[in-house]
């Protein structure tokens, strides 16, 4: 037994060596299906008395006050996001975006990220070209994802990238890479 113990370690130590390679930034395992949660951090007592009321939903801790101050400072708030924001599936897998924030999202494909459809979040985040996608579900009840729903909708049937976005805070990004099964 002892004698095959030096023999083992030379057989494995190469195939763990070969698994662990922080360098193999090409390796990504696809799923067929993927999530997104859509996450923020609004503050229900400052969105709603600020915005109107049913704004938000959560007692978050960021107040209206913090989100605009960070927005007109990096063009984006941090704690609005995808995450992740870098997804792999494979093709006929589908992606269930949940928003698990307190504000009303959109979790929308697009052909190139832009602007969204709220006016004064695209001059604040700086982006002047509103994404066409967003224009046309503008006013759209049925695109909005309340706090606590989910939305489900499947990449196109071909592999390369999709963007998608939230029409609403534009910043809100992910790329999903469609791959073959």
């Amino acid at each position: 037994m002892r004698r095959l113990l030096p023999l083992a370690a030379v057989v494995l130590l190469p195939l763990s060596l070969t698994f662990c390679d922080d360098n193999n930034d090409d390796f990504v395992v696809p799923i067929s299906n993927g999530s997104v949660a859509i996450r923020d951090d609004c503050d229900s007592v400052s969105f709603n008395a600020g915005i109107a009321p049913g704004t938000c939903a959560k007692a978050g801790a960021t107040t209206l006050t913090a989100f605009n101050a960070e927005l007109t400072t990096n063009h984006s708030v941090a704690a609005w996001n995808f995450t992740p924001n870098e997804l792999t599936v494979t093709v006929g897998g589908v992606i269930t975006a949940l928003n698990t924030g307190g504000e009303k999202h959109t979790f929308t494909e697009v052909e190139n990220f832009g602007g969204g459809f709220v006016p004064a979040l695209n001059t604040a985040s700086g982006m002047a070209t509103v994404a066409p996608e967003c224009a046309a579900i503008a006013g759209d009840a049925n695109a909005l994802i309340p706090s606590g729903s989910s939305f489900t909708t499947d990449p196109e049937d071909s592999v390369g990238v999709e963007h998608y976005q939230c029409c609403i805070h534009p910043w809100m990004r992910a790329n999903v890479t469609v791959v073959a099964r």
